[in-house]
């Protein structure tokens, strides 16, 4: 069983875009990679263990977690295979495989991740962020999450009827069979809508104080890499209240300087998470104040890239050769 050094590991799924884009610019600099897309290695790999020795055999050779010197947490998927079913067994076999190859895992050490899956999940959670924003000295939306509809006219009224109601997780329904996947977008919460708030009680909600943006601002932070890009996107000479409506076809794009300030509370933030990357949004208010809106630990960036606003790949192959 040969190893091989020096290889850059890319978890991912076989559908992953920016995974096929950053891919293709690794090999341009004749780096050896290895791209194990979750949703696609049962019968691809084979795997073997002995104390202290795991290994997997991926394409005629066979690497041990010392053999990856970087690993790209891109946007793996659950473990499964076309030929195991959903019954009770063939869930028992899919809890094998996803047991053993994350036992493989573990052994590459932490500081090889970009990122490391526990500092990924610690950071996904949108009210932590919040808190520990505000904690850091940054500038956070009014925010209440509730159920209770009396609340909810309370905060409305606060704010002089400028708020917005957002998702709390991943905004993205997925449907079955023939029905359209749904998009849930940040949105104004008008009079009209507080009429008839009887299904509030069954599920919390986030509303957040609404910004009169001048424009948002997409923050991609790779290592030491900070990359801030202007974003404007105008609906009747107003910036949209979610700069993704419309598939931002319309988006003007602008690589800015960061505010020293906010590169400062940005770094305390990345380094509380222990991430390496980061994608981060900011709303900027028409006097020019930055609020923080949410860091995602695993967010979209090559479309900038592929906008030519930004060159975020030179940064990844920085860190991956480094």
């Amino acid at each position: 069983m040969a190893g091989h050094t020096s290889t850059i590991l890319i978890l991912t799924n076989s559908k992953d875009a920016t995974a096929d884009y950053l891919m293709e610019k690794l090999q341009h600099q004749g780096l050896p990679l290895v791209r194990w897309d979750t949703d696609d290695l049962i019968g691809r790999v084979r795997v073997a263990y002995s104390v202290g020795d795991p290994a997997v055999l991926w394409e005629g050779r066979w690497y041990r977690p010392q053999d990856f010197t970087a690993v790209w947490n891109r946007r793996p998927e659950r473990i499964k295979h076309t030929s195991i079913d959903a019954t009770p067994e063939g869930e028992f076999v899919l809890d094998e495989w996803s047991e053993v190859l994350e036992g493989f895992l573990a052994h590459i050490a932490p500081p090889r991740w970009m990122n490391h899956p526990s500092s990924n999940a610690i950071a996904a959670h949108k009210l932590g962020q919040l808190t520990l924003a505000r904690s850091l000295g940054l500038a956070v939306p009014d925010t209440l999450v509730t159920q209770e509809p009396l609340g909810l006219r309370e905060f409305y009224n606060r704010h002089g009827g400028k708020i917005v109601v957002k998702p709390l997780s991943k905004g993205y329904v997925e449907r079955s069979g023939e029905e359209r996947d749904s998009l849930i977008y940040t949105n104004r919460v008008l009079e009209k809508h507080l009429d008839d708030l009887a299904d509030l009680s069954e599920c919390p909600t986030l509303f957040q104080q609404y910004i009169d943006k001048r424009s948002d601002v997409r923050l991609t932070v790779v290592d030491a890499s900070y990359h801030a890009v202007e974003l404007v996107g105008e609906d009747d000479g107003v910036q949209r209240c979610d700069i993704r409506r419309d598939n931002m076809h319309d988006v003007r794009y602008r690589e800015i300087s960061l505010p020293e300030e906010i590169r400062s509370q940005v770094a305390k933030m990345i380094a509380r998470y222990r991430l390496r990357f980061a994608a981060i949004d900011f709303a900027v208010a028409g006097d020019g104040h930055w609020y923080f809106l949410e860091i995602n630990p695993n967010g979209q960036w090559a479309w900038m890239d592929l906008e030519g606003a930004t060159d975020i790949a030179s940064s990844f192959v920085r860190s991956f050769t480094s």
